[in-house]
């Protein structure tokens, strides 16, 4: 018998069996549930209707307020409020709420709630993110929340398996969000990756650090895909050390596992990318769209809004300004992150170099508030969507593309090629940590 892949043991251990195949159905235990401000009442509504007396465990339900903070309008606050009480009534342990407050998936890695060989949930797209660390990362219904909130577990079809084996060397200036839109461009939105696991390994994953990993998962979704995986190792460890909540174990597929398909990738190869306006696989080389003048360019969301990438960020601005023509915008993916960034000196040097900081959150990368997109802007996002009407209006360009693309054209006002910079002295910082 074949060997089985890391999703597939882990669905298995999780719902009680020997093994799993592809297309089966399983009741799995979930190690840990989240649920945020503008979804989070409808959820603990369905929940309350179930009849539930109590949480599973309220240790393990993870309530955020990401989306909404601080909050833009009266109707914002009030929602607000009514997600606070609903919280402190359901006596949840671990609430994220405004001065705490991160991106929810963010904060589920950073804080130890998603484990390795576990599966969590989360009723956000971008619930994938979780992969990073080794766990089967989900995107869930309210309704499917709101049972896993009261039984501690949910249903899932156990996906196929795609493999991305990924090797060479990791060229300057190229992060884990490269290789994302790389993979767009390969696959394109053909639905063939959709309800599939996307399983990345090979010796240049293990170069790449856990911030790139967590980019790189967290976009999986955006192909179609269940869940992006990558296999615990020695930096996933140091990572959970000391913020891990529970025990948890090392687990990979099998050196014989079984695959729907395999795509070999030399990362050596792949430079900085992005994605044109309106479609996020219409991914070109950087030096194909360089020269395209740029109002607003914005570096943050649950893909790109981490330590690394204000310190990539500010290693190419320090003792530069922000061009004229340019609003820049930087917003952290949680206040832990704000704080490492400030500890570390690359939020002033940002703020001297004429970048605005966000408190942490989701910012503009939904469109509601804290710097929207207006008619005829053309922004340059580290975010993970670029469709019409994403961040704000519909007449709004937004291109895709690495931290180290938006800081290198925020000195030009167009867009620009990182590698035609002097490579600064303090560089480094995008890899490894």
């Amino acid at each position: 018998m074949a060997g089985f892949t890391i999703t597939e043991k882990i669905m298995a251990q999780q719902s009680g069996r020997d093994s799993v195949r592809p297309g089966e159905l399983v009741w799995a235990d979930v190690n840990s549930i989240m649920t945020m401000d503008y979804l989070g009442k409808s959820t603990f509504n369905i929940f309350d209707s179930l009849g539930a007396e109590d949480l599973f465990d309220r240790d393990k339900v993870i309530c955020v307020s990401d989306h909404l903070v601080p909050p833009p309008t009266e109707a914002f606050a009030n929602l607000l409020n009514e997600w606070r009480a609903i919280v402190k009534a359901h006596n949840v342990t671990h609430f994220y709420d405004f001065g705490k407050q991160g991106i929810a998936h963010q904060i589920m890695v950073e804080d130890g709630h998603v484990l390795p060989g576990t599966v969590s949930i989360g009723t956000d797209s971008h619930a994938n993110s979780y992969g990073a660390v080794g766990a089967v990362g989900n995107a869930v219904s309210v309704t499917d929340a709101a049972v896993a909130m009261a039984t501690g577990k949910c249903w899932f079809r156990v996906p196929e398996t795609v493999r991305f084996h990924v090797t060479g060397k990791w060229q300057p200036w190229v992060m884990g969000k490269d290789l994302s839109l790389h993979i767009m461009n390969m696959m394109h939105w053909n639905g063939d990756l959709i309800y599939k696991a996307l399983e990345y390994d090979g010796p240049a994953m293990s170069d790449l650090s856990m911030g790139g990993r967590i980019s790189l998962c967290n976009m999986t979704v955006d192909l179609g895909a269940k869940n992006g995986i990558v296999a615990p190792d020695e930096k996933t460890q140091a990572y959970l050390n000391g913020v891990a909540k529970g025990e948890w174990e090392m687990v990979s597929s099998d050196s014989d596992a079984e695959y729907e398909a395999e795509y070999e990738i030399d990362i050596s190869n792949v430079g900085p990318v992005v994605a044109k306006p309106d479609n996020l696989d219409d991914v070109v080389n950087v030096e194909e769209v360089v020269g395209t003048k740029l109002n607003q360019i914005f570096i943050g969301t649950c893909t790109n809004g981490r330590v690394e990438d204000f310190g990539i960020a500010a290693a190419i601005l320090e003792g530069k300004q922000v061009h004229p023509d340019i609003n820049m915008l930087m917003v952290p993916a949680s206040q832990t992150q704000y704080l490492e960034a400030m500890e570390k000196g690359y939020v002033s040097t940002l703020v001297k170099a004429g970048v605005a900081i966000g408190t942490s959150g989701c910012a503009p990368c939904f469109g509601t508030h804290r710097g929207v997109a207006g008619d005829g802007d053309v922004v340059l996002s580290a975010g993970n969507r670029n469709m019409k009407g994403r961040m704000g209006s519909k007449s709004a360009e937004i291109y895709l593309t690495s931290p180290a693309v938006c800081a290198a054209s925020a000195l030009t006002g167009t867009i620009a090629d990182p590698r035609d910079l002097p490579m600064p002295e303090n560089f480094g910082v995008t890899y490894g940590e």
